[in-house]
């Protein structure tokens, strides 16, 4: 009995310093991606998503902080070894956590990050795959802001291409915004950001 007791507690124990490691981990990767050191905080959601096989988060972070970092940049070169990067951490998380709304609305980000790299080669190419993969994440989960956001924002990106009126985005774009307000994550670093991106977004349109 004192046997399986200690084992216990040990176990017990691990587990808290092992979430510890995790939570520090995260943070730090989440601080250096502030600072706008993006190299580095890749880095460290890459480590942290080898050691949590099983939690689909880093690898989403991973591709996250690659998929944003690639906007910044002028060079394809670059953009594509990035955007490239991005989808290896895409399907691991895919395969970690199937049909998760806020995956597959970050996979549509991604092949959004090729547009904006060359529009006269991947517009065409991928833009009808864009808009299933955010409709498809808002299918997921239709709570989901992100979802929501990224489709719209898809949709005002090719207004503003064809010269359309982006004043008819405005009460899509205000609707999103209570769900940012009851948005509510059961695990640990799941994003909850994005609500300053639609408050930019309903500006621009001139609401």
């Amino acid at each position: 009995m004192k046997y399986i007791i200690t084992i216990v507690i040990l176990t017990f124990t691990f587990s808290i310093n092992a979430q510890d490691q995790y939570t520090k981990g995260m943070q730090k990767a989440f601080e250096l991606w502030s600072q706008n050191k993006n190299t580095e905080a890749t880095a460290m959601f890459e480590r942290i998503a080898q050691a949590e096989k099983e939690n689909w988060i880093p690898s989403y972070y991973a591709a996250n902080v690659l998929i944003t970092s690639s906007f910044q940049s002028k060079d394809k070169v670059v953009v594509n070894e990035m955007l490239e990067k991005a989808l290896k951490h895409i399907s691991t998380a895919h395969k970690i956590s199937p049909n998760n709304s806020e995956i597959v609305t970050l996979e549509g980000l991604l092949y959004t990050g090729y547009v904006a790299m060359d529009p006269g080669t991947y517009g065409m190419k991928y833009s009808g795959k864009i808009m299933a993969l955010h409709q498809k994440a808002v299918e997921l989960d239709n709570t989901n802001p992100r979802a929501h956001t990224n489709l719209i924002g898809y949709e005002i990106g090719s207004a503003k291409f064809f010269n359309t009126d982006l004043a008819t985005f405005c009460d899509r774009l205000q609707k999103v915004i209570p769900m940012f307000e009851n948005d509510t994550q059961d695990m640990p670093f799941a994003p909850t950001y994005g609500i300053d991106r639609v408050k930019s977004s309903i500006k621009e349109c001139g609401c």
